[in-house]
């Protein structure tokens, strides 16, 4: 063995191999910025290691057998050296591996540590600004309703291939609908939703063939940048071959690069049946339109499309997303069916189709739901990593930065939430949700007037959509302000297809003293509706029959698994046991409301479970267990004064209770002060008793200032409901809108 390596020394072919791997970290250092600025793939840079690897092999052969001589190369055999030639030959090899790893290192530091190699912001020039499209919707040439929806199609799926690539922002579908037909030009259209060029396309079907025809404009220029027909036989096969071209010429007419993972997508084909391609391309119309009927369509028009093509991945996904909206916009089937439905068709979705964006992104949606339910294990854990693996496949999706917001306001982490919600609507500037969601979030800070604004302004944007109404109404109402939510609640309901807006006004009924209109109300309900089955609890509620409305939500909850979502009357009975003074199956009924409390023997106290704390609190005390009570009662205090006072999320009455329950009287008449002065009218907006009768304020009904406070608040909603009743006299509820549009 020893001879061996003297032989590899004597042929210098250990100083050859040190001297070929400095070359080739150098040729690999250099190809991996340059190849990339020729358009090399990942693919051709891997052929390039591969065969500088070869090399490598290949010179040490070459060392052992051959030998440089000052008469030319000669094997190594006939070479004699004469003395001393070898030592000046090894020598002058050493100073050449010195001087390539100099080289070496210094392109190794310059590529890494300047940002040459690695770095976007390196590779852009100084000011440049990511390219910005939006994709208009294309006109149809032919008068068939189908051909219609055809277009619709094609529109979408090339919007979606765009919004995979990460180097450019494109403007989501929910925004650029609003377009369709518009009279407005090009450069309107960029000013509006900030974008630098826009896409405009025509479809048009002639028997088995079809002609499409795009054209890529500068938005501030209002020139061609780009423009392309297509015609081809109406295939399945042809139409997503079609759309991939158009794709890729679209990126490099705005000079972005594809990654090979983007081409891949690019070029896939989701379904090989125009059937089933067609039921899809409908279930996606009526999915954005988030309305009731439209949800139900979509969900049997992705079913239609499974049925056709078993294997087409985001038919599952969009069948998923439809049962998910329709259980939490509309309560369109229990909460437990929702969910299982939607976890079947994930998991099938992802089973075809690994790197379909859509499906982590509702997969998302589905483990935040899940978790925010009970805010136990690890769900929101798994509803981040769902997505931000759809953002990795899709950094332009727009509805999974506005669930992982949603995520993030349900963990408090309001400022993340914020920014979230900021990037949806950069990407949907005319999206729905955000203009919903977003004010929530300034309503839960305090910050009153932003939330109103904004929801104003989704009223404007919206005029059709029920929902921006029916929020700014419940805010207006934990304002004080219960004559203007009405208002707000009776637009809502004229919008909406179904009767869950004007459940909020059994509520305000209630609070304004007329049990009989709330009564009315509440026989208004559909027999098909979710909450129809607690009508008859309700009345027993209204007709001041305690003991016979705990037997019926008692017996609703004990009949019900914990999984089925029967939170909705475990709170209401949980309430009720403590009028009657059934604080043990008022201790269970709590538990089952927050499931995290029974999960953590710390009691984990935040702004949801101040109310339960509360009440548990008011349990031990009434129990003789005088110092855990103090214990939760303390723990919750700064917890509530963190939170708003009033407005939707307002906690002030909590503080009220807490003061009160802790034998801070004079505090808490204080604090009672100071909460009507700010607006706060009745707690039966969430509770289901009045100020008067709350049970957590017994301390406070000897004192006479306690007695005055009430009195002024039954002569505010007196006044408040007069102003109601003439609104519903004259017919026009206008005059109390206007209120909450001067701020």
């Amino acid at each position: 063995m020893p001879s061996f390596f003297s032989e590899l020394r004597r042929r210098n072919v250990l100083r050859v191999a040190a001297a070929y791997a400095l070359v080739a970290w150098i040729i690999i250092e250099a190809g991996s910025v340059l190849l990339p600025t020729f358009g090399a793939t990942e693919g051709v840079f891997q052929v390039y290691v591969i065969v500088v690897l070869i090399g490598f092999f290949v010179s040490l052969v070459l060392a052992w057998i051959f030998e440089i001589t000052p008469e030319g190369v000669k094997l190594d055999r006939d070479v004699q050296p004469p003395p001393g030639a070898v030592k000046k030959q090894k020598t002058a090899m050493n100073y050449l591996i010195i001087g390539l790893l100099a080289v070496a290192l210094g392109i190794s530091i310059t590529f890494n540590v300047t940002g040459i190699r690695g770095s976007e912001e390196a590779v852009e020039p100084a000011g440049a600004k990511k390219p910005a499209i939006a994709v208009l919707p294309f006109t149809s040439l032919s008068n068939e309703p189908d051909n219609a929806l055809f277009a619709d199609g094609i529109h979408g799926d090339i919007l979606t291939q765009l919004s995979s690539i990460g180097s450019c922002k494109v403007i989501s579908r929910a925004s650029v609908m609003e377009y369709r037909d518009t009279t407005k030009n090009v450069r309107q259209i960029g000013e509006e939703l900030a974008v630098n060029s826009v896409l405009q396309g025509s479809v048009q079907r002639i028997g088995d063939n079809v002609r499409i025809n795009v054209q890529l404009v500068d938005a501030e220029s209002d020139i061609n940048i780009w423009a392309q027909s297509y015609d081809r036989q109406l295939t399945a096969h042809n139409i997503f071959d079609i759309q991939s071209e158009i794709s890729s010429a679209i990126a490099v007419a705005l000079e972005t690069t594809l990654t090979p993972a983007e081409q891949v997508r690019i070029a896939a084909r989701p379904t090989s049946d125009l059937r089933a391609y067609s039921a899809y391309v409908s279930g996606r119309d009526n999915l954005s339109l988030r309305r009731l009927e439209p949800l139900r369509r979509a969900r049997e028009n992705f079913e239609q499309a499974i049925a056709y093509d078993p294997n087409y991945a985001a038919a599952y996904a969009g069948l998923a997303e439809s049962v998910l909206l329709l259980e939490n916009n509309h309560q369109d089937l229990p909460q437990a069916e929702a969910f299982e439905i939607a976890r079947q068709n994930l998991d099938k979705a992802l089973e075809l189709d690994p790197d379909l964006a859509d499906a982590y992104a509702v997969e998302g949606l589905l483990e935040s739901r899940i978790w925010q339910q009970t805010r136990i294990g690890r769900g929101n854990v798994e509803a981040e990593t769902a997505f931000r693996r759809a953002i990795e496949l899709n950094p332009n999706h727009a509805s999974a930065y506005m669930w992982f917001a949603s995520l993030r306001d349900g963990e408090e982490r309001d400022d993340e939430a914020i920014e979230l919600f900021q990037r949806s609507m950069e990407l949907d500037p005319l999206g729905r949700v955000p203009y919903t969601n977003l004010p929530t979030l300034y309503a839960q800070r305090g910050k009153n007037e932003e939330a109103i604004r904004l929801w104003l302004e989704a009223i404007q944007i919206h005029p059709e959509w029920p929902m921006p109404n029916q929020f700014l109404a419940q805010h207006l109402a934990g304002l004080g302000r219960l004559d203007e939510a009405m208002a707000w609640v009776e637009r809502a309901t004229d919008l909406s297809a179904d009767q869950t807006p004007a459940m909020f006004n059994i509520r305000l009924f209630v609070a304004f003293g007329d049990m009989d209109r709330a009564a009315e109300l509440v026989q208004t309900l559909p027999e098909d509706h979710p909450f129809a089955k607690y009508v008859d609890g309700v009345l027993l509620l209204l007709d001041a029959d305690l003991r016979g409305a705990l037997e019926f939500f008692s017996a609703i909850v004990d009949g019900a698994e914990l999984s089925e979502g029967n939170e909705f009357p475990a709170g209401a009975a949980a309430q009720v046991a403590i009028l009657v003074g059934d604080l043990k199956r008022a201790r269970e009924f709590i538990f089952i409301d927050e499931p995290i409390l029974r999960e953590d023997t710390e009691l984990q106290i935040d702004k949801f479970t101040v109310p339960s704390i509360v009440r548990l609190a008011y349990i031990s005390q009434r129990e003789g267990d005088i110092a855990y009570a103090q214990k939760l009662l303390t723990a919750a205090l700064p917890v509530v004064r963190e939170q708003p006072r009033v407005g939707w999320f307002g906690r002030g009455i909590h503080e009220v209770r807490i003061l009160a329950l802790l034998g801070r009287e004079e505090d808490a008449l204080t604090a009672l002060r100071d909460l009507i002065d700010a607006g706060f009218r009745e707690p039966v907006l969430t509770d289901l008793w009045s100020l008067e009768f709350d049970p957590f304020l017994q301390a406070l009904r000897g004192d006479q200032r306690f007695a005055d406070m009430v009195d002024e608040v039954n002569r505010s909603l007196a006044e408040m409901y007069e102003q109601v009743l003439e609104a519903e006299r004259s017919g026009s509820w206008q005059e109390l809108r206007a209120k909450a549009e001067i701020i």
